[in-house]
C-alpha cells in the first residue's frame, strides 16, 4: 500500500472514529460500559470473517503465525487498551485524561523506541507537539467548574495508550504477509472472547447487572450497530493498513483529527456551538500534520514502513 493511500484510510478512520464520543455517551445512559467492550469487539468478529473470505480469496495462504502471539496483541493490545482506558476514564480527571490521550503520537515514539528499537525521526517534534497540544485542547470541556484534580485512574488511560502503540506495530511484525482484514479479524475475535470472559466474571461477582437491559428504542439499536461497523470494523481495518503504510506515529497524528470530527458532528446534528480553544485546537491539529508532512518529504526521508 502506497503513503498516500494509507494517508486516504487514516482520514476516513478519524471521520469514523469521530462518532466514538457521542455514541459512547448516547450508548451509557443504557449500558454499562464493560458490557460495551464485550459486545462490540465480538460483534464485530463475524462480519470481519465475512470480509476476510472476500478480501483473501485470491490471496496466497499466509505464513503461519503461532496462536499464542495472536492472542497476545489481540487481549493484551487491543482488550488491554478496551479495559484500561474504560476503567481509567471512569476514576480520572477529565482534562487529564483527554491530554493523556492526545498524547498518542508522543506515546508511540516512545513505545516504538523502547519496545522495537526503533528510531525516531525528529524532524516531526514540532508537528507531534502541535497536535498533541491542539487535540487536547479541542477534548477538553472548559465549561467545568473547579481545578485538575488527579484522580488515579490517568495511570490506566496512558497504560492503555502504550497498549494501543505497542498493538499497532507488532502486529504488523508478527503477521507481515496478513491482510488487514485478516489481522483485525484476529484481533476482535480473540479480545472479544477474552472481553466476555471478563464481563461474566463480573457478573458473576454481582458488580455489573446481568442480564443487559434490552434496547428500548430502534436509535439504541441502531447506534450499537452502527458503531461496530464503522468504529470497531472499518476504523480499525483502516488505522492497521495505516499504520503499515506510514508507520504508527505518522498515524497517531492524523487519528488526533478524531476530537475534531466529534466537534463537527456535535455541531451538526446537536445544534452545538464550538468554542474558541476548540477551533484553536482544531488548527494546531492540521498544523502539526501539514507540518510533519512537509518536512519528511522536503528532506526526502519517507516515513517507515512497519
Amino acid at each position: 500500500m502506497g503513503r498516500w493511500t494509507g494517508i486516504a484510510g487514516l482520514l476516513l478512520a478519524a471521520l469514523f472514529w469521530g462518532g466514538m464520543i457521542p455514541l459512547t455517551k448516547y450508548q451509557l445512559e443504557r449500558w454499562d460500559p464493560y458490557f460495551l467492550v464485550a459486545v462490540r469487539s465480538l460483534g464485530a468478529a463475524p462480519l470481519l470473517f465475512l470480509m476476510m473470505l472476500w478480501t483473501d480469496r485470491n490471496r496466497p495462504a499466509p505464513v503461519h503465525v503461532p496462536a499464542s502471539k495472536v492472542w497476545f496483541f489481540g487481549v493484551v493490545g487491543n482488550g488491554g487498551f478496551a479495559i484500561l482506558y474504560t476503567v481509567g476514564v471512569q476514576f480520572s480527571d477529565p482534562i487529564l485524561a483527554a491530554i493523556l490521550t492526545a498524547a498518542a503520537p508522543a506515546v508511540a515514539a516512545v513505545t516504538d523506541r523502547v519496545f522495537f528499537r526503533l528510531p525516531f525521526n525528529k524532524l516531526m517534534v514540532p508537528g507531534i507537539i502541535a497536535s498533541v497540544v491542539g487535540c487536547a485542547l479541542a477534548s477538553i470541556d472548559g465549561s467545568g467548574e473547579g481545578g485538575i484534580a488527579f484522580g488515579g485512574g490517568e495511570l490506566l488511560v496512558l497504560a492503555s495508550t502504550v497498549c494501543w502503540a505497542w498493538y499497532s506495530t507488532v502486529a504488523q511484525r508478527w503477521c507481515p504477509d496478513w491482510s488487514q482484514v485478516r489481522i483485525t479479524f484476529a484481533t476482535m475475535a480473540t479480545s472479544g472472547t477474552a472481553m466476555c470472559v471478563i464481563y461474566a466474571v463480573l457478573a458473576l461477582g454481582g458488580w455489573v447487572s446481568f442480564p443487559p437491559s434490552p434496547p428500548e428504542r430502534w436509535e439504541e439499536a441502531f447506534s450499537l450497530g452502527w458503531y461496530i461497523v464503522t468504529v470497531m470494523v472499518l476504523g480499525v481495518v483502516l488505522w492497521n493498513a495505516g499504520v503499515r503504510a506510514v508507520g504508527v506515529v505518522t498515524a497517531s497524528l492524523y487519528i488526533n483529527l478524531t476530537p475534531c470530527v466529534a466537534i463537527v458532528i456535535l455541531v451538526m446534528l446537536q445544534g452545538a456551538q464550538p468554542t474558541t480553544q476548540q477551533l484553536l485546537g482544531g488548527v494546531l491539529v492540521l498544523a502539526g500534520i501539514v507540518y510533519s508532512e512537509w518536512r519528511i518529504l522536503t528532506a526526502k526521508q519517507p516515513v517507515r514502513s512497519v
